[in-house]
């Protein structure tokens, strides 16, 4: 991308992918010519014109830079926003603009079920996407915990493990952060457990994301499978959030979101 912004001589550079025209207008959508400079750029229009989506990812020739964000802090009006204020002020302005068209693996986790799907997809041998890949390293903040333990009698097909994880019981397709705790006789499938979250004995979590240091209580169910659900239009990805405590026995059910411990004990039994 760095390579063909210098080859165009750009002030900025914005690399797009191509996206179902029924999700374009969560996204900043440019139109090109057939050189690839960019002539329109509009954030997220309810009406869009392409669907040339931007990934928010820009290289930029640093004197332009400047400029732009300098101005941008001088107006009061701003919203001090990539896409709302810069990247229009240089497309007004005529400024080289192009745009570098990306062919890899991308998702936009800007919805509860695009973040739901680009977990699953690690776990996909279709998506050709490997965290192991020498020479694609992903470095991130490191938590340094004991490797995961399986236990005997534990069933662990198709997931992802991180270290400091104790699992017990049985997943299927999930991807467990550090740290989280599956007691005996519970059962995660389909699902993302994050950091220091609990799933307690018999507890069930299907089709769910459960946020850090969240507690499934014994023998709570949360999400379900949508082959389960009369009504589809009534299923989704069910979420509870950070730190919330599911209590013992409780229903939490599809498409729901619980995002405060209090709320978290209202779900209906």
């Amino acid at each position: 991308m760095i390579a063909f912004h210098k080859e165009k001589e750009a002030d900025c550079t914005i690399a797009v992918i191509e996206v179902p025209l029924e999700e374009a207008s969560r996204f900043g959508i440019l139109n090109t010519k057939p050189d690839g400079s960019i002539y329109q750029f509009d954030e997220k229009p309810k009406v869009p014109k392409s669907n040339q989506a931007s990934m928010g990812i820009y290289v930029f020739s640093w004197s332009k830079l400047r400029k732009y964000l300098e101005a941008d802090e001088a107006n009061p009006k701003s919203s001090n926003d990539f896409g709302k204020d810069v990247l229009p002020a240089m497309l007004n302005a005529g400024e080289r603009m192009f745009a570098y068209r990306f062919e890899g693996y991308w998702k936009d986790v800007g919805t509860i079920d695009s973040l739901w799907e680009s977990n699953m997809d690690l776990l996909n041998p279709n998506i050709e996407l490997d965290l192991s890949e020498e020479n694609w390293k992903i470095y991130s903040r490191n938590s340094v915990m004991p490797p995961h333990y399986i236990a005997k009698g534990a069933k662990v097909q198709n997931s992802l493990v991180a270290e400091g994880c104790n699992v017990y019981g049985e997943i299927d397709f999930a991807v467990l952060f550090s740290g989280v705790y599956i007691a005996p006789g519970a059962i995660v499938k389909d699902s993302i457990i994050m950091p220091g979250s609990r799933i307690e004995e018999n507890a069930i979590v299907q089709y769910a994301i459960v946020s850090e240091d969240a507690v499934i209580g014994k023998g709570a169910v949360v999400g379900a499978r949508p082959e389960d659900i009369e009504n589809k239009e009534e299923w989704g990805v069910a979420v509870v959030g950070d730190g919330c405590v599911i209590a013992p026995g409780t229903t939490v059910p599809p498409k729901a979101m619980i995002y405060a411990e209090t709320l978290a004990q209202e779900v209906s039994k």
